[in-house]
């Protein structure tokens, strides 16, 4: 079973939400954590960066999110915070060069910028912060368009590489994410986010509206435990998350930036665009 079938998503909509999320739940694919020629990790270099925020660009004009633009890299002004982490999944069947086909980024809430979320979603980010809760955004998701339809491994293991590192790295509470309405449903049934808020008109994406969605990281393991656990192997997100090693997935520079020259937050963003500025 597709579940980006259309007519199947048009009549899941109509269905209860229990049986919703059984049938949901049921056509998951078998999601591997190890694939052979693909290397998901932290961007290392100038040049991964410029990569990374080139593939966005173009991925959200094609999308309508945001308008074309000179040079054609998406940096958003969150990606000045020193604790923004970039990160890229790539091809690397050849040695000598690596395809980029995925990117996120990572942004910890902090007192000076906040979260890119706080555009549209400021009171429900506010009612978390004043419980005290350590919030980490995902967001500036995007994949290939070559590798993006009929394999939904790639966009999986992107999001287990983010939940952990949340968790492990940052030592975040909830993961925050916003997305188009027309996907709440894979982040709710599928990756039990929680929905906190929606709004028709969302500034950040050109003015596509938008959805609000917490992953409260605290419960997450037993919360995918209680779903998943029962179910075969193949389609148990719980192994896949938490129980399975991942070849594919190296985030080894994180413990060894002492040894490499690394640049974070607005020093990074100067580099690029002054890079930018003679290559792109």
């Amino acid at each position: 079973m597709k579940l980006s079938n259309p007519l199947l998503n048009a009549l899941l909509f109509c269905l209860p939400s229990y049986f919703r999320k059984r049938i949901i739940r049921g056509g998951i694919p078998h999601f591997q954590t190890n694939l052979e020629g693909v290397t998901f990790c932290e961007a290392s270099s100038i040049e991964d960066y410029i990569s990374c925020f080139k593939l966005l660009h173009d991925v959200y004009v094609d999308a309508g999110f945001i308008q074309p633009a000179s040079p054609p890299l998406r940096i958003i002004p969150h990606h000045s915070n020193s604790e923004s982490r970039v990160f890229m999944g790539c091809l690397t069947d050849d040695p000598s060069e690596k395809t980029l086909i995925y990117t996120a980024s990572l942004f910890p809430d902090n007192e000076q910028e906040g979260l890119p979320m706080d555009i549209g979603f400021k009171r429900q980010v506010d009612e978390l912060r004043d419980q005290g809760r350590r919030l980490v955004e995902a967001g500036c998701l995007a994949s290939h368009p070559l590798y993006r339809r009929g394999n939904k491994n790639i966009p999986m293991l992107g999001n287990r590489m983010l939940m952990l590192y949340a968790i492990n790295t940052i030592g975040a509470d909830d993961l925050l994410i916003t997305t188009h309405p027309k996907y709440l449903k894979i982040y709710e049934d599928i990756l039990l986010f929680e929905k906190i808020g929606e709004i028709s008109s969302f500034s950040y994406v050109n003015n596509n509206p938008a959805v609000a969605l917490r992953l409260d990281l605290k419960t997450v393991y037993q919360r995918v435990k209680e779903v998943y656990d029962k179910k075969p192997i193949e389609k148990n997100l719980h192994h896949f998350f938490f129980n399975s090693g991942s070849t594919s997935i190296d985030l080894s520079l994180e413990e060894e930036k002492e040894k490499a020259e690394r640049y974070y937050g607005a020093d990074m963003i100067k580099r690029v665009m002054l890079y930018s500025s003679t290559h792109c």
